[in-house]
């Protein structure tokens, strides 16, 4: 059986950027992801400059846009602009930012395994044991950051407390666009769905265009980015890679650790509901 000071299951941000600064004080860290990196995932990928300065690396390899200018619309009547000499959200594709989180990861000592499975999770009095792809493996602590749809929350005990939003979104190729009217600014569309927003986020060669608000709203949510897309006349049937995600909102009485263990991320809920 492999011994670990610390197991984090699950390589996305908060996964990666815990193994990195666990195993950069000189921690034996498994960091263990069932995909095979790199791998997408549905977000938006904008950075704000608080979560920046939170990260103990800079991201520069993979920033593809800086927005330095904000418009601000209500409902699709008001709207204003404010600008910045100083980015404001720094914008990132996940496929990259999370490849090179997890290269950070790995190159601070973390032993990194993807296209892998975590089962038979149990926590002990002194640690946790689980399978990794059917490998026995023991560490002193647990970290869970599998994702709003990871089952280690699951299997220890942890998965009460949370209520979703849901999000749907999709890219549009610079060209079909202005990219002289999208580059560097970021477009918010607040109150145009019920418990949410829509947004536009400029990338390297393409936007991200996206509408999310409250999970009851998910059998409507093509009808709301449908009316996002026309009111900003983008042509929908430009509209590519369009797929939805749940986003994960804590209540106040979710507990976050049990014994040895503690949740990160959306494994977590911590799910920012406005941002």
């Amino acid at each position: 059986m492999e011994s670990f000071d610390v197991l984090v299951v699950g390589a996305g941000p908060s996964g990666s950027t815990a193994a990195y600064r666990l195993a950069s004080q000189g921690a034996s860290v498994l960091l263990a992801d069932k995909a095979r990196f790199p791998r997408d995932k549905p977000c938006g990928g904008g950075l704000t400059m608080r979560a920046v300065r939170q990260l103990p690396f800079s991201v520069e390899p993979v920033v593809e846009d800086r927005t330095t200018s904000v418009r601000l619309g209500l409902d699709f009547r008001a709207r204003f602009e404010r600008a910045t000499e100083q980015p404001l959200v720094l914008m990132t594709q996940r496929s990259r930012l999370d490849a090179f989180l997890v290269e950070q990861a790995a190159g601070a000592g973390a032993d990194f395994r993807d296209g892998v499975r975590v089962d038979d999770l149990a926590l002990l009095e002194g640690g946790v044991e689980a399978r990794v792809s059917g490998d026995k493996v023991a560490a002193k602590w647990l970290v869970c950051a599998d994702g709003v749809n990871g089952t280690t929350t699951r299997s220890i005990g942890l998965d009460d407390g949370r209520t979703y939003g849901v999000a749907l979104e999709a890219n549009v190729p610079y060209g079909v666009v202005s990219e002289e009217e999208y580059r560097g600014r970021l477009f918010l569309e607040l109150a145009n769905v019920p418990g949410g927003y829509g947004w536009v986020f400029p990338k390297g060669d393409h936007i991200n265009v996206g509408v999310g608000g409250w999970e009851r709203e998910g059998p409507r949510m093509r009808d709301h980015l449908s009316r996002f897309c026309r009111e900003y006349g983008i042509p929908e049937s430009s509209l590519e890679n369009v797929r939805g995600y749940r986003l994960p909102l804590l209540h106040a009485r979710a507990r976050l650790s049990k014994g040895r263990a503690a949740l990160l991320g959306d494994a977590a809920g911590l799910v920012d509901p406005l941002s």
